[in-house]
């Protein structure tokens, strides 16, 4: 058998998964663009035609963006959130386009072919009632039944904001929020999810789901998505939840015009939540000082990290096995000092916390409280100062 060498199709093609935005307009990949259409063509409309209508639409372009004349498009072929949508170039500006469902087969129109905009008059009700049909855009795909409506239905009104942090980059893994798990795009049994940005570039990536807290996350493929996409941490990506339960669920990119609000939010959140670190003072009093703030982190696994900076600076080692804790009343108890973090680096407070906290009456999470270090023997004591106002210090 002879292996003749591969060729590149003589019509270069791309495609595009519709995104939450893409009514209104719809954008030619980078590469696509710079290889085949800049600087080859100089006309402003690009030209469409379809197997389910024999009318070439014009529709303009705006750089990469096909504007005027794609909303019409793709509302006479009933394109929704969640297809893929196929481009051949046939040249000159002329794209044959084929539309793909969810499913990834190729979506058929049926009853009647999407007419001309100059074939309105028909004297035959069953013509008329056949072309309001098709406007609606009835369809089917290749070896399926013929769906219900809500068979048909992908569940895409799911926005989220995912902050690129060193931590998700570390471990290549990013969590979803809880309320995703709530989400019809979402199934167990599915263990693959793609990423897709603005230009219609995907990456698929595991979907695990943690039982112990009901929510799902991604990893494997994280770090290399923000790489490639220029996200660093601190930055904001907002994402849109698209499937149907049963194929493979996607997490789209979401234009900024289109959830400018969700981002907004985000942002005034990132700002108001902006964390402060414990720095060291010249003043060896001040730096006995130190304010901690509750975290459902520490709720469940029962301890609270105290920040590196402040065990190294006031001489707590890895010697160094208990603390004593003094509350409000005078109150002493004796507990662990635990390693935790990286390496195990970082020195918290054992089990006897939760008691100190109740005996302080810190019991909401997110409130922040001052200690003060001095030392009894050689054993190190913190004791409780008061409820503070200020931004607690994180570590």
């Amino acid at each position: 058998m002879v292996n003749h060498p591969l060729q590149s199709p003589a019509n270069p093609h791309f495609f595009q998964p519709l995104l939450p935005g893409s009514e209104t307009h719809l954008s030619i990949p980078v590469t696509f663009f710079s290889k085949h259409i800049e600087g080859k063509n100089e006309q402003k409309t690009a030209r469409l035609i379809s197997d389910a209508s024999d009318r070439i639409w014009q529709v303009k372009m705006d750089g990469r963006r096909l504007t005027q004349g794609w909303k019409e498009f793709a509302t006479a072929h009933n394109l929704q959130i969640g297809d893929i949508i196929i481009f051949k170039h046939q040249g000159d500006m002329l794209f044959s386009v084929t539309p793909f469902g969810p499913s990834c087969c190729e979506i058929q129109y049926v009853q009647c072919l999407i007419k001309k905009e100059d074939d309105n008059v028909h004297d035959d009700e069953d013509d008329m009632e056949n072309q309001q049909n098709t406007r609606k855009g009835l369809r089917k795909e290749n070896n399926l039944k013929p769906k219900t409506e809500t068979e048909l239905s992908l569940s895409y009104d799911y926005c989220f904001v995912a902050n690129v942090t060193a931590s998700n980059l570390k471990f290549d893994t990013m969590n979803l929020p809880k309320k995703a798990s709530s989400s019809k795009a979402l199934n167990k049994r599915c263990h693959k999810i793609i990423l897709v940005n603005k230009e219609g570039n995907s990456w698929t990536l595991n979907l695990r789901f943690r039982e112990s807290e009901g929510s799902y996350y991604i990893r494997g493929g994280w770090k290399r998505f923000c790489s490639e996409n220029r996200q660093k941490e601190g930055d904001l990506i907002t994402f849109n939840l698209v499937g149907d339960g049963r194929s493979t669920p996607m997490l789209c990119i979401c234009p900024e015009e289109a959830c400018s609000e969700l981002m907004g939010i985000a942002r005034g959140k990132k700002k108001t939540k902006k964390r402060r670190m414990w720095v060291a003072s010249s003043s060896s009093r001040q730096n006995s000082f130190v304010t901690l703030s509750l975290t459902a982190y520490n709720i469940k696994y029962s301890k609270i990290n105290l920040p590196v900076e402040f065990t190294k600076i006031n001489g707590i080692t890895s010697k160094h096995e208990k603390i004593i804790l003094m509350d409000k009343h005078g109150g002493k108890q004796l507990t662990r000092l635990v390693h935790d973090g990286p390496n195990y680096g970082r020195r918290g407070l054992g089990k006897g916390w939760k008691l100190f906290c109740e005996a302080n009456d810190v019991l909401k999470i997110g409130q922040p409280f001052k200690l003060k270090l001095t030392w009894e023997n050689n054993t190190p004591l913190l004791r409780f100062c008061s409820k503070v106002k200020e931004e607690p210090i994180y570590v």
